[in-house]
């Protein structure tokens, strides 16, 4: 954290960070310092912020923490700086702040152990992974002092470049401005003015005036001719677990078939006290026909990035 405070305030005009390793061997990947005062500035003028102080659990030598460290110094505002772990907030804090951004798993944990918490904070981002629970979810979530938002971006675009707003009921993410985006393959992102473009692995769709991220092109699954993404199909699952008392970590992972190529699997952490025979019809009769897992297969561990996300190749 210090070499980089250094650097900035010694005017280092680029920086290296790593990406998560989420499909692969982490690499390093080049930052200018004009796209960072560009993201800084850009999300500060979207959340319409009088910036106090920001609240950081993630860590500084990737891109979510590292994103939060710079528009402390940007906005020259004080940061606050919490263990990176999946309950970050578990100890007293008395302190209210400006910002702070969170992983799905890390919002989750938030909500169910500790959610008189959420009022500490006047904006909070959600990145680093898929919402694992469905929109209306979120949509009906109570926060009276909180503006909850969904984010998307990677380590090449600094930070995120669109942004949701998972209060206000939005259904789709809003680019930032000076982004373009080409939808005619996976997503590619264009910020002219800083010659930034990026070709994502991610299939996205244009609706109203944003759009929605389907899922990464590594993760469709090809069943039949039928593409499947799991990130559409996981938040049903979880909410049929929310119903059933299944507090067991998941998600959708796919295996080969001689007659459909590909088919979906559902990947447990732990095992469940219903049978597989009973879960697996129970989300047969809940998801689209052909979308349901074929089989469910029980691991000791799921492994997650150090920023929340799901390693799918693990098993």
């Amino acid at each position: 954290m210090e070499d980089i405070i250094k650097k900035w305030v010694s005017g280092t005009s680029e920086f290296e960070i790593m990406t998560s390793g989420t499909t692969g061997k982490p690499k390093k990947i080049k930052l200018s310092r004009n796209l960072l005062i560009w993201s800084a500035h850009a999300t500060r003028n979207r959340l319409k912020l009088t910036p106090q102080k920001i609240a950081c659990c993630l860590p500084v030598d990737k891109t979510s923490g590292f994103m939060q460290l710079i528009r402390a110094l940007i906005w020259n505002c004080d940061i606050h700086f919490f263990n990176p772990s999946q309950s970050p907030f578990k100890e007293k804090v008395e302190e209210n702040f400006t910002l702070t951004s969170l992983t799905p798993a890390q919002f989750q944990n938030l909500i169910i152990h500790t959610p008189e918490k959420l009022s500490l904070f006047q904006h909070i981002l959600l990145g680093g992974g898929t919402l694992n629970r469905p929109l209306s979810y979120f949509h009906n979530l109570h926060l009276p002092s909180t503006q909850l938002w969904f984010t998307y971006g990677m380590t090449e675009t600094a930070s995120h470049i669109a942004l949701q707003n998972l209060t206000l009921k939005e259904n789709y993410l809003t680019p930032l401005p000076d982004v373009t985006l080409n939808f005619s393959d996976t997503l590619e992102i264009y910020l002219p003015k800083l010659s930034l473009h990026v070709k994502t692995n991610d299939f996205a769709t244009p609706i109203q005036k944003g759009f929605r991220i389907l899922g990464r092109s590594d993760d469709v699954i090809n069943s039949g001719g039928i593409k499947i993404h799991p990130t559409e199909i996981e938040p049903l699952i979880s909410e049929l677990f929310s119903s059933l008392n299944i507090p067991n970590l998941f998600y959708v992972a796919k295996a080969k078939n001689h007659q459909y190529g590909e088919v979906p699997i559902l990947i447990i952490e732990n095992e469940i006290q219903q049978t597989h025979s009973h879960i697996l019809s129970m989300i047969h009769k809940k998801l689209p026909l052909y979308h349901a897992p074929k089989t469910l297969k029980i691991v000791p561990k799921i492994y997650y990035t150090e920023t929340g996300k799901v390693i799918r190749q693990a098993y």
